[in-house]
């Protein structure tokens, strides 16, 4: 999983890299549609990222709560549902770049993506320690792993 949330991290530079790119290329670059009101776009794409960065969260307890799945599979599951949540706030950034053309409201969304990417980013400890709570919980409600 932190193969996958790395992979996920690395497209942030990715993207920063076309940004610059596309700015060094098609200078001076106002966006692919420059005459378009972007102000309410921006607007919508900053709540959703904020409400991504909670919805992360409550995926993931959802998710986690789910004894239908083995601990391992719920770990993965929340996890890549959580990264990939926050990879989605920075692809909003990079939308609002390709349109109006201002590299700044990629780096803010990306800022925000790294934030989620840092609350989020699975960590092996936290991991082991919440697998033996799920099977322990799992266990004291009578839940036996599919197959047993």
């Amino acid at each position: 999983m932190q193969v996958i949330g790395g992979a996920l991290l690395a497209s942030l530079g990715t993207y920063a890299f076309v940004v610059a790119q596309i700015q060094r290329t098609h200078a001076p670059f106002a966006g692919f549609a420059p005459g378009v009101p972007h102000d309410p776009l921006r607007l919508v794409f900053a709540a959703l990222a904020l409400a991504g960065l909670g919805v992360a969260r409550v995926v993931q307890r959802s998710v986690l709560a789910n004894a239908a799945l083995p601990p391992l599979g719920r770990l993965r599951t929340a996890a890549i549902a959580a990264l990939a949540l926050c990879e989605a706030i920075a692809i909003y950034g990079f939308v609002l770049f390709m349109l109006a053309g201002r590299a700044s409201d990629y780096y803010v969304f990306a800022a925000l993506a790294l934030v989620g990417f840092v609350l989020y980013f699975p960590r092996r400890e936290a991991w082991e320690a919440r697998a033996r709570e799920m099977t322990r919980d799992d266990a004291a409600r009578g839940i036996r792993p599919p197959g047993t």
